[in-house]
């Protein structure tokens, strides 16, 4: 059984980011990691594998050539191959274009399950795992809590939502998104660190999964960056002095009149 993993690799939380002079890129600093959500849909690929015969763990990104690193970290984890569509030339904004790509290389490497993390932490859209399946013609759930096998051909899923948890039987192939409190993403150990980096990861030029240049080029993006502007700055915060409770209520509300003017 083919389980294929769809990563991103994006910035660390703590990267340094600005805005650069044309207000329509970005210069970030050289910290980046497997993304979040995707540390789950990793993890979620090495469990089913225990409990699926001959399985194998296919893991595949489209980014950069710094984006290896972040597949390294899944073999390290437990992957067994991996694979990175080169994404240089190509307009990296558009998810749509991202998703049909990475629907070809699911066609061209066959599959019986998909899994993505629910959204990347740096665009937030959330959207690639759905279009993949739509684009692959195929069932997806998102932002699941719990897989199970009930046999070779059929999933038990399960989901929050407000106040419930829905439960559904999903026939194969089929697309699943993880959402965090699905499983603890494990620490890979040395041995899978030095496998990691020995490891031969094949770059693929996204135009050998049967698309046109003109389809994945700059051109064909109906999404373009305005400009990028940074948040405006949090007020100043005021710290309330007084001897009781009462005190300081005095002093807020009158804050809130003069100097807030609120009230």
């Amino acid at each position: 059984m083919n389980i294929l993993v769809f990563v991103k690799q994006v910035a660390d939380t703590e990267a340094r980011i600005l805005i650069k002079s044309d207000n329509k890129s970005l210069e970030i600093e050289n910290k980046y990691n497997l993304n979040f959500f995707d540390e789950f849909a990793v993890e979620e690929a090495i469990r089913l594998k225990t409990k699926l015969k001959e399985s194998k763990i296919i893991v595949c990104t489209c980014g950069g050539k710094k984006a290896i690193e972040a597949l390294r970290t899944a073999i390290a984890m437990g992957a067994d191959q991996a694979y990175l569509i080169d994404n240089t030339d190509m307009d990296t904004e558009d998810p749509l274009i991202t998703a049909k790509i990475l629907a070809g290389f699911a066609k061209k490497e066959g599959f019986d399950i998909i899994l993505c993390g629910r959204q990347a932490i740096d665009d937030e859209n959330g959207a690639i795992g759905p279009m993949v399946a739509e684009f692959l013609n195929i069932p997806h759930i998102s932002a699941i809590m719990k897989l199970d096998v009930k046999d070779e051909k059929h999933m038990i899923v399960e989901r929050d939502l407000e106040g419930a948890r829905q439960t559904f039987e999903v026939e194969l192939p089929a697309l699943f998104t993880t959402q965090k409190g699905i499983n603890e993403p494990r620490v890979p150990l040395i041995t899978g660190v030095m496998k990691a980096m020995k490891a031969n990861i094949p770059i693929l030029d996204p135009l050998t999964l049967g698309f046109q240049k003109e389809e994945l080029n700059n051109g064909a993006s109906k999404i373009g960056v305005l400009f990028y502007e940074t948040p405006k700055a949090r007020p100043p915060v005021k710290i309330i002095d007084g001897e009781t409770p009462q005190d300081k209520a005095k002093k807020l509300v009158k804050l809130l009149k003069e100097e807030a003017k609120v009230l």
